[in-house]
């Protein structure tokens, strides 16, 4: 999941910048150059002590069913690291607040109070269904089954109407939601800082500030609304975003990816219901994850679209939190590079901002 960051930011906030880099001829990220289809990339786990544990063992295991993956869809050799950091999430937040930008939090829907424009979210979820190079037609069906309300025409103004229903539903269960230590998933806990954890914006920062890792896994719930384009497969899940490809200057291939290990981890009902009512056995759980994290690096190293008429695709998001359904269906030899527009190195552009 990639959202186009820079424009919005810069309309929306005024913030300045050098115009020459602006509207540069590379106001993108360029495609990465991999030699002798390898990659190196380094690993990092930041670790929310609130949520479900996640041993170094484990953390490995994805790393390498997602390498597997790569290898079998994409024909890249992903190398394995030395070791899997872990750090702190307060420490990191803390930090990133600190130095954020001017009014960056003008960017964020603050949902948890009941004040967000559901308007202006609407006209970018309108922008970004408009984008996609699949028709309407083909994102329709895509979303359709996971929609609170039946969907009354298959224009794009009903369409978008339904999927923002279903954004608001879905996303107000994180304002009461606990976890097993009673205390809200997202919100304040004592000794502990208040910061903006579950905020896929201030993920986006942490790379653009340039964290020294190409991937980065979590066990932090992300939730979130924001004013800019949010794709569909992440409103229909109510403001959960599984993982993202986003910018960072200090990246070997000029982007991070990051992926949050909540949604497999976790047996939240709200979770539960969005994967179909199904509980995970461990095992099973990291290789979902490790499914996610090979789509993500998808869009970081052969910047890869979104096939949503292939179901054979590693690159289509899964429906909802299904993920069980969604692995199912993978299969290299339907879905290979250039099979479709979405599946063409290049096809995602990652802005520079």
């Amino acid at each position: 999941m990639l959202r186009h960051f820079l424009i919005t930011l810069i309309l929306t906030l005024g913030i300045s910048f050098n115009p020459m880099t602006l509207f540069a001829e590379q106001s993108h990220v360029s495609l990465p150059s991999i030699k002798n289809n390898t990659v190196a990339p380094r690993v990092i786990y930041i670790e929310n002590p609130r949520f479900p544990k996640i041993s170094n063992e484990e953390l490995w295991k994805i790393f390498l069913y997602a390498s597997d993956l790569i290898n079998e869809h994409f024909k890249i050799t992903v190398k394995k690291p030395e070791e899997i950091p872990t750090f702190h999430i307060d420490k990191i937040f803390a930090e990133l607040v600190e130095n954020k930008p001017p009014d960056f939090d003008d960017l964020i829907g603050d949902f948890r109070n009941g004040k967000v424009d559901w308007g202006y979210v609407k006209e970018s979820l309108i922008g970004q269904i408009g984008k996609q190079k699949d028709p309407l037609k083909k994102q329709i069906e895509f979303a359709r089954p996971y929609l609170v309300q039946p969907l009354k025409n298959d224009d794009l103004e009903s369409f978008a109407n339904a999927i923002i229903e279903t954004f608001k539903v879905r996303l107000s269960y994180w304002t009461s939601a606990r976890l097993e230590d009673g205390y809200p998933v997202i919100g304040e806990f004592p000794g502990r800082e208040s910061l903006p954890l579950n905020e896929y914006g201030y993920w986006t920062l942490m790379a653009k500030r340039g964290v020294e890792a190409e991937i980065i896994l979590t066990n932090q719930l992300v939730a979130s609304v924001e004013y800019i384009p949010i794709p569909i497969h992440t409103s229909i899940r109510g403001g959960i975003t599984g993982g993202s490809t986003e910018f960072n200057p200090a990246s070997r291939y000029g982007s991070s990816v990051w992926v949050s290990l909540f949604p497999y981890l976790s047996n939240d009902q709200q979770i539960k219901k969005l994967r179909n009512g199904d509980v995970y056995t461990r095992d099973k759980a990291l290789t979902y994850a490790a499914a996610m994290l090979a789509h993500e690096l998808g869009h970081q190293l052969l910047q890869l679209g979104h096939p949503w008429s292939n179901e054979a695709c590693v690159m289509r998001p899964a429906e909802v939190l299904d993920f069980a359904a969604w692995v199912k269906k993978f299969d290299a030899k339907k879905c290979q590079i250039g099979s479709s527009p979405a599946m063409e190195p290049g096809a995602l552009e990652i802005p520079v901002w």
